[in-house]
């Protein structure tokens, strides 16, 4: 049985039952059809690379070499020194005193630095878990609400969506709406947010809700006197924010349950 090559020197030398393995690649023939396969090229490229980490590591290993035995507090404390003989060989009195000041409180200044790094990385850190707290906590809390006021499941990611630009929390734990929001009385609770909501998003409720509550596929079975796009209802207004909010797809949807389009004529009653 003879013996298959990774390579050969053309796609002829390969045997004919297993050509179809093979790929030319600058004029030879190389073995890809089977998975895990490395080439003498690929051994040799690694090869390299390895023996040119290796020589780099050396070279750094050797220029550093005459440093080997120093120790660094030692080097650091020879260092803070400096800017105090510089100012004794010049004669300066004042700054002698000064740069002797610096050379005694340096290692302490180093300790205050890296303790006011790490604090700043936990003050970072606590307060993206803080806020990751709150996300989850208000989440659970609209969740909650939105489901036993039927809510679409579909819609319950938008629900905490809008939830997160309404509603804040108070000292005592519970949410809020923000004193600072339109459209929706302010400091109602989550529930009373969810009720404004059957207003303003009637599409998270199914149809059969009523109470202001649309569904039907965002727009469609609406009350007519709860739809600014019905004869009864119409408000231009109304439509505006609509568009503006929650897309032209809703707002027309809405429109053709009033018998009318968006930007059309009033409907008849």
């Amino acid at each position: 049985m003879s013996v298959l090559e990774v390579q050969y020197d053309s796609i002829d030398a390969v045997p004919e039952q297993f050509r179809e393995l093979y790929s030319d690649q600058d004029g030879v023939a190389v073995l890809t059809g089977v998975s895990g396969i490395k080439t003498q090229t690929d051994i040799a490229n690694l090869q390299e690379a390895l023996r040119k980490e290796r020589n780099d590591h050396r070279q750094v290993r050797e220029a550093f070499n005459p440093f080997k035995d120093l120790n660094y507090e030692d080097v650091q404390s020879q260092l803070d020194r400096i800017p105090a003989l510089e100012a004794a060989a010049e004669g300066k009195g004042a700054t002698i005193d000064d740069a002797l000041k610096q050379q005694l409180t340096a290692p302490l200044q180093r300790q205050i630095d890296g303790i006011a790094r790490e604090r700043d990385d936990f003050k970072g850190q606590f307060e993206q878990l803080q806020s990751s707290l709150l996300r989850r906590d208000l989440s659970d809390a609209v969740r909650t609400i939105a489901t036993e006021m039927k809510v679409i499941g579909t819609a319950i990611p938008d629900v905490e969506m809008v939830a997160e630009r309404y509603l804040e929390r108070t000292e005592g734990g519970d949410f809020i709406v923000r004193a600072d929001v339109r459209d929706i009385t302010p400091g109602l609770d989550a529930r009373g947010f969810l009720k404004e909501m059957q207003r303003l998003r009637p599409h998270w409720w199914p149809a059969s809700e009523g109470g202001g509550s649309g569904g039907g596929g965002k727009g469609g079975g609406i009350d007519p006197a709860k739809n600014p796009f019905s004869a009864k209802g119409w408000n231009l207004t109304r439509q505006g924010e609509i568009i503006r909010g929650e897309g032209t797809e809703v707002a027309a949807r809405m429109a053709t349950a009033a018998g009318t389009t968006v930007g059309g004529a009033r409907p008849k009653e």
